[in-house]
């Protein structure tokens, strides 16, 4: 009976640390931070909305509770993801100056950009272990929320692209995510027999291509609120399919 016990434990276990279920943590955990950021800057470039803070406290703690999930996974380089979460989620404060707006300090901007840019291109290494209509889907998200994530970001920030550092390029390029994003909605779309599935992502491929150039681009100068709100109709939409 003992032995017929810690089988049935062992089993479960396994099930539950799996890769499998590291991956799709991950996953959860990118899309998380990527929204939390997004939510972050927006309060900068809304002038201190308290909207986009409470979402982004939201988000925050979403991610935290999802970081922890991949860590008891047995994820790789958990431990140091959450070392440096812990030690960064505290400092992402905005505060008000007169002269420039609301702003962040620029350490830490950068250590949140680089942050992003290492959690994602995990993602990224192993995304052809991605292969189940519903990874296909919430992978095509965290490309999505990436991209947004470093258009708010880098649009919020003074120096624009030429605060970018190679390393974070190199990690998480937009216009190459931007590519893969819209190959993966074609892939989901072939692998569908549904007419309405087909019809639905064709929809989120329209709404992403008008904003793509603005959001890759960096240029989308007021359209904030524009993207904002349709990253998380392309969200909505992705994730009922």
């Amino acid at each position: 009976m003992k032995y017929l016990r810690s089988m049935c434990l062992l089993v479960i276990s396994l099930c539950i640390f799996s890769p499998a279920h590291a991956n799709e943590a991950l996953l959860n955990y990118v899309k998380t931070t990527s929204q939390a950021m997004s939510a972050f800057y927006m309060q900068s470039l809304s002038e201190g909305n308290d909207k986009y803070l409470k979402e982004f406290e939201i988000f925050k703690s979403q991610s935290f509770t999802l970081l922890k999930q991949y860590a008891r996974a047995n994820g790789p380089q958990a431990k140091e993801l959450l070392h440096r979460w812990q030690g960064l989620s505290d400092r992402l404060v905005l505060t008000y100056d007169k002269e420039y707006g609301w702003e962040v300090d620029g350490r830490v901007r950068q250590d949140f950009r680089g942050y992003l840019s290492d959690i994602y291109h995990l993602v990224d290494i192993q995304k052809n272990k991605y292969t189940s209509k519903t990874h296909r889907q919430l992978l095509s998200v965290v490309q999505m929320e990436a991209i947004a994530a470093r258009f708010f970001d880098v649009s919020s920030s003074y120096n624009v692209k030429v605060s970018i550092f190679a390393s974070d390029m190199s990690k998480l390029n937009p216009k190459i995510i931007s590519s893969d994003f819209k190959k993966n909605l074609d892939t989901l779309a072939n692998l569908s027999d549904s007419a309405a599935t087909k019809r639905q992502l064709a929809s989120v491929k329209s709404k992403w291509e008008f904003v793509e150039n603005s959001v890759v681009g960096y240029e989308g100068h007021g359209a904030y609120f524009v993207v904002y709100a349709t990253k998380n109709k392309i969200q909505q939409a992705l994730l009922v399919l």
